[in-house]
């Protein structure tokens, strides 16, 4: 019984992380992901170039995510959609487990804050893996090697170069996890100098100062380490204040009063009642190199709500000092709260959620369920003889690359913030058109290939009524508008393949 006792507390709440974080997949992004992969391993090459879609062919990009799009080919290739749900809901679990082992969670604390998380995590792990989750997954080991090296495992502090070799190489927020770690350490050093009084000991810990200053630059260095060198710390500072974010919903904020934004206000509630809890104990000093990072997240979420999901974990070693106060002290209540909360939270997830989800039966076609595109549309365009040039939905870029070669789409997700030399930006040449701010008539496209959701689809049915355009292929979600006259004699807003990427 003491032993299945025990199995149950190191292991429920992880399993009630994986099950609830299995997703249908549904990032628009995750085709020319695939095709990204697939093109190392048929070439042995990193795909540098923009060959993909019509809109700034031959754009030299930085892909500070290479090594996501060979491990999202190998599990797609070689277990579908259910490989890709079964690796995120890994990559969540463990970045579950390396926080709790790094916070010294206790089994109350997981059990009331798992759960929380988890629900607010939803909005990011419902879309199912993605470079984004490995991010989460680096703060988390990032947050163990640390607490081992606290604990006296000095030595740890070298797992610090491997972690940003590869973070580095996965995903382009490593420039974050390097921020944070600087925070850390840096404040790390300053309380206990400052903590100790006695001249030796501020001596030692000077020369420990040093040595984690040897390990961090070191860490830096190793980040370098990649198919593009410096460039990709180019093309990551280029999402920090670039105007074309506006249009990105990841990097705008929770709209004010909505589920999401109370969401973000009741965490930084807990937050800040830890803060007090800290400071009545006379704790906060103590552990100022866990909290200043979690301030500095808790102002950045409030404008991005990117941020929002690293903020929720690393706070985990702040909001466990609220979550471990309101335990009651009879360890038979705790211990019957616990497995009433576990068990019903799993019961929703078995009952409710996977019969939902079913991950088992997912295909293309679903994967269109999700996104809302259109395969039977495809197929007809496919087939379909047109001549002129094609305009086709952002957000079925990715689909498009990964299922319809001869549909070459003109732009999709990697291009948002994608500038030429010249300082062309298909974006902002593209985005206009959809949002109807710019007349389609007036352009030099001839097949508009749409979703109805998007203005566009408003004024192309006015257009077919005017007899300038008409319908050859409508369904709920999707159609496909070829113009009858030729359009205006416009300069083309085509770019030459750009000599270098900035």
């Amino acid at each position: 019984m003491k032993t299945l006792k025990d199995i149950f507390i190191r292991f429920f709440p992880l399993v009630i992380v994986f099950t609830y974080s299995l997703y249908v997949p549904y990032d628009s992004d995750m085709g020319w992901h695939i095709k990204y992969g697939e093109y190392f391993f048929q070439h042995h090459a990193v795909l540098r170039e923009n060959i993909f879609s019509t809109m700034m062919a031959g754009f030299h990009w930085i892909n500070s995510s290479w090594a996501t799009d060979l491990l999202t080919y190998l599990v797609f290739h070689n277990f579908s959609f259910l490989g890709i749900s079964i690796l995120g809901a890994l990559v969540m679990t463990f970045t579950f487990y390396f926080f709790s082992k790094a916070a010294h969670l206790t089994f109350w604390e997981k059990t009331i804050l798992f759960p929380i998380l988890l629900y607010l995590e939803s909005p990011f792990i419902e879309v199912s893996f993605r470079g984004q989750q490995l991010t989460l997954l680096a703060f988390a080991m990032l947050y163990y090697i640390l607490s081992r090296y606290i604990a006296g495992k000095k030595k740890y502090a070298w797992c610090f170069l491997p972690l940003f070799l590869l973070w580095s190489n996965f995903h382009g927020q490593f420039i974050l996890g390097l921020g944070i770690l600087f925070l850390m350490l840096v404040f790390y050093i300053l309380q206990k100098y400052y903590l100790t009084s006695i001249g030796d000991e501020r001596k030692k810990v000077l020369g420990e100062g040093k040595y984690l200053s040897l390990i961090f630059f070191s860490s830096l260095t190793s980040t370098l380490i990649n198919p593009f060198g410096l460039h990709i710390y180019i093309e990551s500072l280029r999402h920090f204040g670039n105007p074309l974010q506006q249009f990105i919903i990841e990097w705008l904020p929770f709209d004010r009063f909505s589920a999401l934004w109370w969401n973000l206000m009741f965490w930084e509630a807990l937050v800040i009642l830890s803060l007090g809890i800290f400071i009545l104990r006379k704790n906060f000093f103590k552990n100022i190199h866990y909290i200043i990072p979690v301030i500095l997240l808790l102002i950045l979420s409030i404008q991005v709500r990117r941020y929002t999901w690293v903020l929720l974990l690393i706070s985990i070693p702040v909001v466990r000092v609220f979550i471990s106060s309101i335990k009651p002290k009879l360890s038979e209540i705790s211990a019957t709260i616990c497995v009433l909360v576990l068990v019903f939270f799993y019961g929703y997830i078995i009952f409710a959620k996977a019969p939902t989800e079913n991950v088992t039966a997912v295909d293309w076609n679903r994967y269109c369920d999700f996104i809302g595109c259109s395969p039977q549309a495809a197929e007809f365009l496919k087939n379909y003889k047109y001549t002129g040039k094609l305009m086709t939905f952002y957000n079925w870029g990715g689909w498009l690359i990964a299922n319809y070669p001869e549909i070459k789409p003109s732009i999709d997700g990697r291009m948002h913030l994608w500038r030429d030399s010249s300082g062309y930006s298909a974006f902002i040449d593209y985005y206009p058109f959809e949002q109807n701010r710019k007349d389609i008539d007036q352009s030099d496209y001839n097949v508009v290939f749409m979703t109805t959701a998007k203005p566009i689809h408003r004024r192309l049915m006015e257009l077919v009524k005017m007899g300038k355009w008409k319908i050859v292929y409508s369904d709920t979600r999707a159609s496909i508008f070829v113009r009858i006259k030729n359009p205006p004699n416009l300069v083309t807003k085509d770019r030459q393949p750009a000599a270098k990427s900035r």
